[in-house]
């Protein structure tokens, strides 16, 4: 700015790197939709991790100078693509990351255009109307009832955290909003939150934000399929109680992260209701397995939670990000968010809510439009049977397991997570079993076979862990898998032997 005071110019950016002609719109989108259609096809030529991590090189600093569009659109093919790891792969099978289906990838693309922010009816009343039917579909799909309301946000873990915050206001017989955990009078009692020790370590954040502190999580042991025992819990509360501390919520898990477990959803609810407990539901991995012909039963009880937590992100099959928070009382939501500041209102009649309501976000992107238009493309069916083949894909993986005689399977199945062990014969120390599964895992990356994660067990254990949310999955791909893994464990275990006779 001194220069330009003395009478220098600086000189002016190129048109096309403001704005665009309709020609311009359609030279470059044309460009990059090259890019994007080269990285969603032709699995067979490509890898599920990242092979060209040697184009990161260092960072760069930033050019005084504006790029011709052209150049820097060469460079997602140089520098961006070469380095993603392909969750789109049918390979992919490493953590709850799904394959994402066109049509959303094309209703990002528009939502980004459209720029929409959804807090207020006003500024984005088409955007208001499809989030809100948006999720007047997928709280059918879960069958929750009339009433229930919800907010888009990013994911299983803010859709849980939000949950949370509803659920303490409900709970407690003071003002939380107004006087916060200690109460009116500064002496109110601790409140206690119940997760199984399987549950995802986002309940344990959320009671960080919310003021609890994490010791206010209280992690109740599981049986021996990774499932929360409701026994055990009765007992804890029951303790917590005579201690002076009040229970509030209890968290069922529809899917854990390790093994895939389903708490016993029917049986917590029961217990909630006798014990006037909010009764939350994680289902960020596994609600929508709610459709699916072999669904575990438990499921059928997502209808009846307080409160529920899901990822369209996950089994919808969406592109990141979308999360969701369903509130059976959907009253409930603006009772713990809204604030009704003067300067987002006016005095202009409007015909829907405003979603800011019911959110901690004031500033909220367009999330609900694609999958607004996948859940058309796919329908209530279409989705069922997506899932279902998932379900039927993990049960031949751990029948595969079972029939293989150097592999055994490490937890139950109950949805599309398997977990098994590379387990030849001898007598191996327990530690060195568990790197060879390490080995194992790192080995079927570096070779280009599969992306597959691991999962530790009750025991200390270490497991191979594979997770199908993928429509691209087939049998052949984990028959191929589960072949790989034996091959390889058996490769290890032979250097390891060579080199202990050595």
């Amino acid at each position: 700015m001194a220069n330009l005071e003395r009478g220098a110019t600086a000189p002016p950016l190129p048109t096309e790197n403001v704005d665009w002609t309709p020609s311009q719109w359609e030279r470059y989108v044309t460009k990059a939709l090259t890019s994007v259609s080269n990285a969603s096809t032709a699995w067979n030529d490509r890898t599920p991790l990242p092979t060209g991590e040697h184009v990161l090189g260092p960072l760069r600093s930033l050019p005084d100078e504006g790029a011709p569009i052209d150049e820097i659109l060469a460079r997602i093919d140089d520098e961006v693509i070469p380095a993603a790891a392909f969750n789109g792969h049918p390979r992919w099978l490493a953590y709850i990351t799904a394959a994402p289906l066109p049509i959303g990838v094309v209703g990002e693309f528009i939502a980004s255009a459209l720029n929409q922010n959804t807090a207020l009816w006003r500024i984005a009343p088409g955007a208001t109307r499809i989030e809100l039917e948006t999720l007047a579909w997928i709280r059918d799909l879960v069958g929750m009832p009339e009433g229930t309301e919800g907010t888009f946000v990013s994911g299983g873990q803010m859709a849980n955290i939000v949950a949370h915050a509803v659920a303490r206001d409900a709970q407690t017989p003071w003002d939380q909003r107004e006087f916060g955990l200690r109460g009116p009078d500064g002496a109110a009692p601790p409140l206690r939150i119940y997760a199984s020790d399987e549950a995802h370590y986002c309940h344990a954040q959320a009671a960080e934000l919310l003021g609890l502190g994490r010791s206010a999580v209280r992690r109740v042991p599981v049986d021996q399929h990774y499932r929360l025992r409701v026994d055990a819990l009765a007992q804890m509360v029951a303790a917590d109680r005579t201690a002076g501390a009040l229970p509030i919520t209890v968290v069922g898990t529809a899917g854990t992260v390790g093994t895939g477990a389903v708490d016993p959803l029917p049986a917590i609810r029961d217990f909630c209701r006798r014990e006037a407990l909010w009764f939350h539901i994680d289902g960020a991995y596994g609600a929508f397995a709610a459709l699916a012909e072999s669904r575990p039963t438990s499921l059928d009880a997502i209808g009846d939670a307080d409160s529920l937590a899901c990822d369209p992100h996950k089994w919808l099959y969406a592109p990141i990000d979308a999360g969701v928070t369903l509130i059976r009382d959907g009253r409930r939501l603006e009772r713990s968010f809204a604030f009704h500041a003067s300067y987002l209102h006016s005095a202009v009649s409007q015909r829907g809510p405003d979603l800011l309501e019911r959110s901690p976000e004031n500033t909220r992107p367009f999330r609900a439009l694609k999958v607004w238009l996948m859940l058309q493309a796919c329908g209530r069916r279409g989705y069922a049977q997506l899932i279902e083949g998932d379900l039927r894909l993990a049960a031949h993986m751990a029948s595969l397991i079972k029939q293989t005689p150097t592999l055994e399977l490490a937890a139950t199945r109950d949805l599309s997570i398997v977990c098994w062990r590379v387990v030849p014969p001898g007598r191996w120390t327990a530690e060195s079993l568990n790197a060879i599964q390490d080995a194992v895992i790192d080995e079927l990356a570096k070779r280009g076979i599969a992306s597959i994660s691991n999962a530790r067990l009750a025991n200390g254990d270490q497991s191979l862990r594979a997770c199908i949310v993928n429509f691209r999955t087939t049998a052949a791909d984990l028959e191929a898998i589960v072949s790989a893994s034996e091959a390889i464990g058996r490769e290890l275990m032979g250097m390891l032997v060579v080199a202990a006779e050595s």
